[in-house]
Formats: structure tokens, C-alpha cells, sequence
């Protein structure tokens, strides 16, 4: 069923669509069985544990617990200096206000209610109170009256699971045909980085795993591949290790007696896998801890690379806190490290990639801990030193094989890859309409609706650093946002739109004198403005954020830990944008209330002085929307746009209108909201800012 559903996914994606109703019932039919069986398992496990076993659990459990972290984390160590060199930057997405929740490990085990912990599907706490459960039941003297019901029960859900498990094969093909027709196949080769070395830590870890079992136990090679091929298949066509444990705990509950008790010399210890098993998965899985390495995958996706110490400082903290969830945990350390939050779309991105690699690692983990424990416990223990050392030394000679041979190839192919400049540069009309005509002549002329209808010319002065609202792409055309929009607006009117660029300031020179009619490419309201000039109604909400050099993202963000001892710089575009209120703002912001910074906002006459040698050397960032910011770390890839402020600092976009014709301005703003109702400045947006398409 395997290859089936590649097959039909790669070569038949739409039709693949159909399969979700299947793919959804096996999913929910599988999940269901799950914590009812477990929660049986725990609790007759536990309860019925010889005298000693639970010492056994907690010196060799954790041995072998600690033995797959830190293998786990060394990886995660190692694995980033296989990175070559790599230039980036992202477009706008909503979730670059998204900020992590802190990670409360105590509400994670302990939830003030088991029965929401249940609904919620939060495994370590429901586990945590079985094994609790069962432990404390060992000190009752009629135990046997309750162990005996859950004993029956416990058989009923394993008879319910195996009805489940025929299911099975059709799952898995639903599955893989599903997952293999959404792949975006641009968006894995651009993260073919991540991809392959993922696959070496995959291969390493697996093998690690294989000759601990291997060369310490027992068990043959046969028996363990009868003991992993269902839940790995399982596991990995669904990314869900939780529907796969009850096929994982039978499996080794047939192989491991077998191979290490034949004789059944300890008749209960089988009983003691589910137990172990499932304690295992509530706690940080060996998967859980190779898939950190993604945190200095990131920095090496902004050029922002953490040294090995950082890495393994990360891992300190990142790894107690990885039950919560690893979308949790990544979102933690990225803020920790000074690193763009943005960067969480990678996760999303990765997502189908990411959690297959988690799952199956902690697939293997689990098998390594109750291999091993479960040796421990029925003395079977044995040291193959020359299978040992031959897996270890295989293991160094494909680290360094395959490790050297990816960062070749990442170096080769990544090389002059970076596309996201060229994309925004080659956009176009999102209407398809002409190019306006400039506008020659600036002359004074009365600027009021009757005056532009008898003229039939709509003048419009355009933000000469406005991008994306206002630019000019690479065939040389002025495109953006503001455009498309102001030229429907000529449209409406039925009259010819003419254009020219200039800088902000001399714009509203240019309104002051009713040279042009109109001012547009990005401008964000003030009161100052509206004093100034008539203002056209709000079309798009705008939040402000800091396109930071890539060196200084850390020093930006981490102001509340870690004190300036100079003043933060910050340059500012738009004069209006200069007022003390807007100054403490950013100041409680940055370093909080009681937090102490010198900050100066100083303008600049255009954006693109920021973005010189000089500038990018002078400034630690430069204030503007996050929204227009985006467009400008693209262009300049060795800046990051960031977003301190998160959503608290909003404003919105407007037109400067020359004059004080009032039905001129009602026009624009009846004419504004139409098009908002309409749908078509959110089609801009995506069009324009979050490059969609």
C-alpha cells in the first residue's frame, strides 16, 4: 500500500483528494483506541509490578533515557557545521506576530482537571496519572478485586485494536497519497538544507539504535525487524507515533520473551513493557531532541549560525520543555537566541518532513528503552564488543561520508539560489492594466472633483521608496499596491491617470501648492498629517516593525535580558513618525516599562540610505511597517525584518488629498470602501505583501 499511495500521489494529485474521507476516519478510528488501552496498561502494569522492578525502572530506565539524549543532542551539536553559507529573507506572513506562550511544564503533567487533560489529548499528564495509579494500587491489599476488571478491559481494548489494525494497509495508502500530492515541491528545494541533513541524523540515529539493541541484547536482527516494520510504517505514513504504541507494545511483547527469557524464567516481566513504553513516550523522546537541531538550522537560514556552545546551552533548557510540543519549544528558543520568529514558517513548511522525522526517532528510542530495560530486568544483558565497535565505527565513517558529500552539494546547488529579490522585482499588474503615464507638467491647478472630471486627469504624486505599495520592478514599471489601487480609482472616474515619483517631503510640497491631486506609496496616518492635509479614509492596517541588520537581530531583541550600553539608532523614514508618544512606545516595547534605554529616532530623507554600507553600519534598524518591511529585507537579504512591537503598534495606510474639496474626499472614501467590501484590497495584499501565488 506503501508505494501504491506514492504512486497515485505523484502521479495523480487530484484525484489522490478523494482518499481524505478515508484517511480521516483511519486517523480518528486509530486514535480513538489509543489512551483508553494505555490508561488499562498503565494501571494493570503498574499495579501488578514484581517487588524491585520499579528501582529497575528508575536506574535503568533513566540510564538508557539520559544515553539517547545525549546522543540525541550531540547530533544536534554536530550536525549544523555541515551547513555552507546561505543568503536569505522571507516575504510577509501573519504569523510574524505570533509569540511563544512560555513553556509551564507544570501544567503540562499536572492539569488542574485529568478529565481536560483527556479531552485534550495531552498524553504526558493522562500517562503521569495511570503510572501513578498503578503504583499506589501495589500498596492495597485487595488490588486483585480492581486488577482483575482492568485486566479484562485492557483485553477487550487490545481485541478493539487489532479490529482497528485491518484498517491498516488502506490507511497507510490514503495517507501517502495524500501527503505526497500536497508537497510543494519549489518550497522543498529550497529547503533541501534541512531536508538532507535530516536524513544523515536520521541514518545515524537509526543505526546507533539498531546496534545498541543489536550489540547488547539477544535479540537477532530478524526478530527486530518483526518487532518495528508495523508501527515504523504506521508511524511514518501518518506521523502520529500515539496510534502506533498499542501495535508497538504487542510486537515486543511476542519477540522480546522469546529472544531473551526463552524459557520464561521471568513470566511477568512482559507485562512490564506497556508500562515502559508508554512512560517513555510521555517523557522527551530520542525524536524530540534531534528534531532541536532545527533551531540552529534556523540560524543558519537567516546567516545568523549559533556556535556549538549556544547549541548546547539550547539544549539545556529545549529539551525538559519538548514535551509541550515542538512548534512550543522552537517558538521559546528562537526568542531566546535572538533569532526571527518569522522563522516559524519554516516549521510549517517543514511540518510533514519535521514530525515524520520526530516520530520515527522516537520510535527508535522507545525500542532501545524497552529492549534494554527489559534485558536488564531478566539478566539478560551481554556486551558483542566486535559489533559494537563495528557500529560505532560505521556510524563515524557515514557522519563523515555523507556529511561532507550534503555540504558539497548544499554549497553547489544553494549557490546564487536565492530568488525571493528577483520574484518581487518581476511582479506586475495584479489587474493587468497598462502603465499610467507620467506626469510632466507640475502645474498649479484647483483640486476638487469637478476640476479633475473637467481636466479628465487624475494627478498622483507616488512615494519614490514606497515598496511594495509603490515601486519599480525590473522591465522598469512602476508597479505596487498604491498603484493598482489609484489606478482603479482613475477608472471609477473615468479619467487618465498620470504619475510621478518624488520623496515624501516633497510630495506634500507638491499638495501644499495643488501641483498633484494626490499623494500615495505607503503613507501611514498621523495627526500631524491630517492637520496638514486632507486624509482619505484608512485602507489597509498596517503594524509597525524594524528591518534590523542581520548582525544586530540579537542585540535588538534581547534588550530586556541583556542592557545596551550605548544608544539604540534607529532610522525613520517617515518625519511624521517622530513624536515623543511613538518614542516611549517603542522604548516600553523594546526593554519594558521599568527598563532603561537611550533611543534616538533620527530620519532619513529615503529608505534606501539605511540599506548602504554606511547606513547598515550606523543603525541598528529601520522603523517602518512590518508589512512594507518585509519587501525590503527581501531585497536586501542580509537585513531580517522583525517584529518587537508584535500587533500593539498598528496604523493605517492613507491618501494625502490636496485641497479642501469635501466631495472630492467622499468620493475617494465611498469609493474605498467599495473596493474593501469587494475583496479587492485584501486580493492586493496577498498579491503585493504576502507574494501569494
Amino acid at each position: 500500500m506503501l508505494p501504491l499511495g506514492l504512486l497515485l500521489g505523484w502521479l495523480f494529485p487530484q484525484q489522490a483528494l478523494v482518499l481524505k474521507p478515508l484517511a480521516k476516519v483511519f486517523l480518528q478510528a486509530s486514535q480513538i483506541v489509543v489512551m483508553p488501552f494505555l490508561i488499562c496498561e498503565l494501571v494493570v502494569g503498574f499495579g501488578s509490578l514484581r517487588p524491585g522492578m520499579l528501582r529497575t525502572f528508575a536506574r535503568s530506565g533513566l540510564l538508557v533515557l539520559l544515553g539517547l539524549w545525549g546522543v540525541g543532542g550531540l547530533v544536534v551539536v554536530l550536525l549544523p557545521q555541515l551547513l555552507p553559507p546561505l543568503v536569505t529573507s522571507q516575504f510577509f506572513h501573519s504569523g510574524l506576530f505570533e509569540r511563544p506562550e512560555p513553556v509551564d511544564l507544570v501544567e503540562v503533567y499536572l492539569p488542574d482537571n485529568i478529565f481536560t487533560g483527556l479531552a485534550a489529548d495531552n498524553f504526558p499528564a493522562v500517562v503521569l496519572f495511570s503510572a501513578v495509579l498503578g503504583v499506589l494500587l501495589q500498596g492495597i491489599d485487595q488490588k486483585q478485586a480492581l486488577l482483575q476488571p482492568l485486566e479484562v478491559m485492557r483485553q477487550l481494548f487490545a481485541r478493539l485494536n487489532k479490529l482497528v489494525a485491518r484498517i491498516i494497509p488502506f490507511g497507510i495508502f490514503a495517507l501517502t497519497a495524500l501527503n505526497i500530492a500536497r508537497l510543494d515541491w519549489p518550497q522543498l528545494l529550497r529547503i533541501q538544507g534541512y531536508f538532507q541533513l535530516s536524513l544523515v541524523a536520521f541514518l545515524l540515529l537509526t543505526l546507533l539504535s539498531t546496534a545498541a539493541v543489536l550489540s547488547l541484547t539477544p535479540l537477532a536482527p530478524l526478530a527486530l525487524w518483526r518487532a518495528v516494520r508495523g508501527p515504523l510504517v504506521l508511524t511514518a505514513s501518518s506521523a502520529n507515533l500515539l496510534i502506533a504504541l498499542p501495535m508497538l507494545v504487542q510486537n515486543l511483547r511476542q519477540e522480546l520473551p522469546a529472544a531473551f527469557d526463552p524459557k520464561r524464567q521471568e513470566p511477568d516481566a512482559v507485562d512490564e513493557i506497556a508500562p515502559l513504553v508508554s512512560l517513555g513516550f510521555a517523557l522527551p523522546t530520542l525524536g524530540q531532541v534531534a528534531a532541536l537541531w532545527f533551531i540552529p538550522f534556523a540560524g543558519w537560514y537567516v546567516d545568523q549560525p549559533l556556535k556549538p556552545a549556544a547549541t548546547a546551552e539550547m539544549l539545556v533548557t529545549a529539551i525538559p520543555a519538548s514535551v509541550s510540543g515542538l512548534k512550543a519549544v522552537i517558538r521559546q528558543e528562537l526568542l531566546s537566541h535572538g533569532l526571527p520568529l518569522d522563522l516559524l514558517q519554516l516549521v510549517y513548511i517543514n511540518g510533514e518532513w519535521l514530525y515524520r522525522f520526530e516520530k520515527v526517532l522516537a520510535l527508535a528510542g522507545l525500542v532501545v528503552l524497552a529492549a534494554l530495560v527489559y534485558a536488564r530486568a531478566v539478566g539478560a544483558l551481554q556486551l558483542k564488543p566486535l559489533r559494537l565497535g563495528a557500529s560505532l565505527l560505521a556510524t563515524v565513517l557515514l557522519f563523515l561520508g555523507l556529511g561532507t558529500s550534503a555540504r558539497a552539494h548544499l554549497a553547489r546547488s544553494l549557490e546564487g539560489t536565492y530568488s525571493n529579490d528577483r520574484k518581487l522585482l518581476a511582479l506586475r499588474s495584479a489587474t493587468g492594466r497598462s502603465q499610467p503615464l507620467s506626469l510632466q507638467q507640475l502645474q498649479s491647478q484647483p483640486v476638487t472633483l469637478a476640476a479633475i472630471l473637467r481636466r479628465g486627469v487624475l494627478r498622483v504624486g507616488v512615494r519614490a521608496d514606497g515598496l511594495p505599495w509603490a515601486y519599480r520592478n525590473s522591465r522598469g514599471e512602476l508597479v505596487g499596491y498604491d498603484i493598482d489601487l489609484v489606478d482603479g480609482l482613475a477608472r471609477s472616474l473615468g479619467v487618465r491617470l498620470e504619475v510621478r515619483e518624488a520623496a515624501l517631503d516633497t510630495l506634500e510640497q507638491w499638495l501644499d501648492s495643488e501641483r498633484t491631486d494626490l499623494a500615495v506609496g505607503g503613507i501611514q496616518t498621523s495627526p500631524q498629517r491630517a492637520v496638514r492635509h486632507q486624509l482619505s479614509q484608512g485602507y489597509q492596517r498596517v503594524h509597525l516593525g524594524l528591518v534590523v541588520p542581520d548582525a544586530k537581530v540579537a542585540l535588538v531583541q534581547n534588550l530586556r535580558e541583556q542592557p545596551l550600553q550605548r544608544p539604540l539608532v534607529i532610522a525613520v523614514s517617515d518625519p511624521q513618525l517622530l513624536g515623543g508618544e511613538l518614542r516611549d512606545q517603542i522604548r516600553d516595547e523594546l526593554v519594558g516599562p521599568n527598563g532603561q534605554l537611550s533611543l534616538q529616532l533620527l530620519p532619513l530623507n529615503s529608505k534606501q540610505e539605511f540599506f548602504s554600507p554606511a547606513g547598515l553600519a550606523r543603525f541598528d534598524g529601520l522603523l517602518t511597517s512590518a508589512e512594507g518591511g518585509s519587501g525590503w529585507a527581501v531585497l536586501h537579504p542580509r537585513t531580517t525584518l522583525i517584529a518587537p512591537f508584535e500587533d500593539r503598534l498598528a496604523s493605517e495606510l492613507v491618501w494625502a488629498i490636496a485641497g479642501d474639496d469635501a466631495a472630492l474626499r467622499r468620493y475617494i472614501n465611498a469609493w474605498l470602501e467599495r473596493e474593501q467590501a469587494r475583496g479587492q484590497t485584501e486580493a492586493l495584499f496577498n498579491h503585493w505583501v504576502r507574494i501569494a501565488g
